[in-house]
Order: structure tokens, then sequence, then C-alpha cells
């Protein structure tokens, strides 16, 4: 059973939801990483 849904959200950003919790965690690709 997943623990952790993770979603692309588009410019280089994904969204990562803890699903017992709804603890969410926003990350964004490096700068360098164009």
């Amino acid at each position: 059973m997943p623990t952790v849904q993770t979603t692309y959200l588009g410019d280089l950003r994904t969204e990562a939801v803890h699903l017992q919790s709804g603890t969410r965690i926003l990350t964004d690709a490096p700068t360098d990483n164009t």
C-alpha cells in the first residue's frame, strides 16, 4: 500500500503528499536544471 503520492505540477515542480497525515512537500528542480 502506498504511503506517499507524488504529482508533477509543471515548471520542474513536484508535490509529495504523505497519505496518512496529509503533510505536503513541494520541491523545485535546481536552477541549473533547465
